[in-house]
């Protein structure tokens, strides 16, 4: 077999966050003071792809932004976190897509403020056979009929398919046959069993899902954990217990620690063990990314239970001075 160019590649739009970290939500007409904020690159599949390239993978981002001064941002995002951007585009006098993440730890929570951007859409001519057929896996985070056409490209040269399924849609419960792992949040298991009157049994909710197409699936469950299946085998993994500074963005990360351990060919739960890990460290920094750790920070906590902060913390300071 040749050798691929790239170990992922991930498809969709990428989007820029503002992450702000308070004690509370000031209340109407007051002053509320802010402990601390910056500027990071965001979004499911493109976090989860900084993930597998801070793991040492070879990463490429197929997507679009606007030509703003947001897309000049997340572009930046990518390059300091060694994710080619050779085939991001810029759509000429358009928005990116922004969004405002709120973590209030009054209450332990955090909220989403999200704003579309006016940038199009990957289509079907943005799909380069070659490009493709380049990778090792594809990861993405739902379907359209150029996506559909980048998962047969690489499923023709054996490659495998990927996705975050962070949000229940149509879209990915009727696609779940062009998908070999499929991931999915709380939230999806929540929203598919209302929606579909599955009882809330995670094991036969997997099973049905795997039934339709996936040889690999598992939901996450924040502070509870994950689950997963894979051939007949069902696992249950506690979470990692950290000291807990932000969430946003633990999930994207799971998904690309999961990918690279996947393509080392480990055993799936020992993937879901070391995707684990990495989501927990990510979680002890503000934003999705500022707290990605690379393979030998990971390997040491997964390894002593201790988190060794020099390399986290030049990505901390790196996101707090900004982009340019």
């Amino acid at each position: 077999m040749c050798e691929k160019q790239y170990d992922v590649i991930g498809i969709a739009n990428p989007i820029l966050d503002l992450i702000l970290e308070m004690d509370q939500l000031p209340s109407t007409n007051t002053n509320g003071k802010m402990s601390n904020f910056c500027y990071q690159g965001g979004g499911n599949v493109t976090t989860a792809l900084v993930a597998c390239s801070v793991l040492g993978m070879r990463t490429a981002i197929l997507g679009v932004t606007g030509d703003d001064i947001m897309g000049k941002a997340i572009r930046h995002d990518f390059e300091y976190n060694a994710v080619d951007t050779s085939r991001l585009i810029e759509d000429p006098g358009k928005r990116s897509h922004f969004c405002i993440c709120i973590t209030e730890h009054a209450i332990s929570s955090k909220k989403f403020i999200s704003k579309p951007g006016s940038c199009r859409q990957i289509e079907q001519e943005d799909v380069q056979e070659d490009f493709i057929r380049s990778a090792r896996m594809l990861h993405i985070g739902g379907f359209s009929p150029a996506i559909i056409r980048a998962c047969n490209i690489l499923h023709s040269t054996g490659g495998k398919v990927s996705i975050d399924a962070a949000y229940f849609r149509p879209d990915i419960y009727e696609n779940l046959r062009y998908l070999d792992i499929f991931i999915g949040s709380e939230t999806y298991f929540n929203t598919l069993c209302a929606e579909t009157g599955c009882e809330r049994n995670c094991e036969c909710v997997m099973r049905e899902i795997q039934r339709q197409g996936p040889e690999i699936v598992l939901f996450t469950f924040g502070d509870q954990g994950c689950q997963g299946l894979y051939g007949d085998k069902y696992f249950e993994l506690p979470a990692f217990s950290v000291p807990v500074v932000d969430t946003t963005g633990a999930g994207d990360v799971f998904h690309g620690a999961f990918d690279y351990a996947y393509l080392q060919g480990w055993d799936v739960e020992t993937c879901a063990r070391f995707a684990s890990g990495e989501a927990a460290i990510k979680c002890t920094r503000l934003g999705g990314r500022a707290g990605i750790a690379n393979l030998s920070t990971l390997t040491k906590f997964l390894e002593e239970g201790a988190i060794d902060s020099a390399d986290l913390d030049k990505r901390v300071a790196r996101y707090h001075q900004g982009f340019f």
